[in-house]
């Protein structure tokens, strides 16, 4: 190179600069896009996860206590179920009030019916002594209840509208086992299970089993003989019908069943027994429950369709159960 020659390079213009920050741009807005749908996808699915777990405990409890069903059939006039639409929601949302809503007792095989020691200060204090004489645990069938409530179950509060500091209420299912012999002594063979069951509804409260269920309805297959006539000589058809304890919001059956009769809708069917039980619950999503304590403070308006509400923040999961035939 000769002394004094002066070599110049060529540069990037301004034009090709700001393409390059325009592609740039373009490329983290996309970035950005990709992210945030797949944040929103990773959310969805795990609501979708919670919300199925929790719809899964739900039904797999509701199904294994109605599998194990008992009751002594055809040569009894005692009541062994009865099932209606829980009318008593009180403290609920305004604007959100639980659409369908079950209250169902019955006698079953619960497996988690005896605790190994009893609850008394005083058998507590010796175990051997507490298993000789618990006798809390003796015996096999339970009264099962089942309801939904809108409460705070850690501070076993109901839930109220208003801004009340501390108080966290939730859609629960609650699930109460009567001992075997509270069972026993005070439920079993009487011709009114519904009102011999209302004094163990005080600790309804202390049973909390699942959170986030709005709904719940039972709609219960009953087999029964077309003709009393043909069943007394022995020649039995069956017919049967299914009878939803909630048809609609105007429309409910009370279902009982007794040993010598089932009555479902004010129908009283003869000879007859309950096949099987389909259960239906909607579960609120996570998202739901946090617009529900919103408009429960006072910081959000209730939806104005209800039914949008549902489509967008809550699912429904059912399952069929047959039920034992009555011994």
């Amino acid at each position: 190179m000769k002394p004094g020659k002066r070599i110049y390079r060529r540069g990037f213009t301004l034009i090709e600069l700001m393409t390059a920050m325009a592609i740039t741009g373009m490329l983290v807005v996309v970035i950005m896009q990709l992210t945030n749908q797949s944040i929103d996808l990773w959310r969805a699915v795990s609501e979708d996860v919670s919300t199925s777990s929790r719809s899964r405990a739900a039904l797999q409890t509701l199904s294994r206590d109605f599998e194990s069903f008992q009751m002594r059939g055809y040569d009894n006039k005692y009541q062994w179920l009865f099932a209606k639409a829980d009318e008593r929601m009180d403290n609920v949302p305004k604007g959100l009030q639980i659409p369908r809503s079950v209250q169902c007792v019955f006698f079953a095989c619960a497996p988690d019916r005896n605790p190994s020691v009893s609850s008394s200060t005083s058998l507590r204090m010796n175990y051997r002594e507490a298993r000789a004489h618990n006798r809390d645990t003796q015996g096999d069938v339970n009264a099962i209840g089942y309801r939904l409530m809108f409460r705070d179950q850690i501070l076993n509060m109901p839930g109220v509208d208003g801004n009340d500091k501390g108080v966290y209420p939730l859609f629960s299912l609650y699930r109460q086992v009567v001992p075997p012999r509270q069972t026993f002594e005070q439920l079993l063979g009487k011709d009114n299970l519904e009102s011999a069951y209302v004094r163990f509804e005080q600790d309804d409260e202390k049973n909390f089993l699942c959170e986030n269920i709005l709904e719940m309805n039972i709609t219960f297959t009953i087999r029964y003989a077309a003709s009393k006539a043909d069943a007394e000589e022995g020649r039995v058809d069956y017919d049967v019908v299914s009878v939803p304890i909630v048809a609609s919001h105007r429309r409910t059956n009370k279902v009982a069943v007794y040993g010598d009769r089932i009555v479902a809708g004010g129908t009283t069917y003869e000879n007859a027994r309950i096949e099987s039980a389909m259960i239906s619950i909607t579960v609120l999503t996570e998202e739901g429950a946090a617009m529900v304590e919103q408009i429960r403070q006072g910081r959000r308006r209730a939806p104005r369709k209800i039914a949008d509400f549902f489509a967008k923040y809550t699912r429904s999961y059912s399952r069929l159960v047959s039920l034992p035939q009555p011994l």
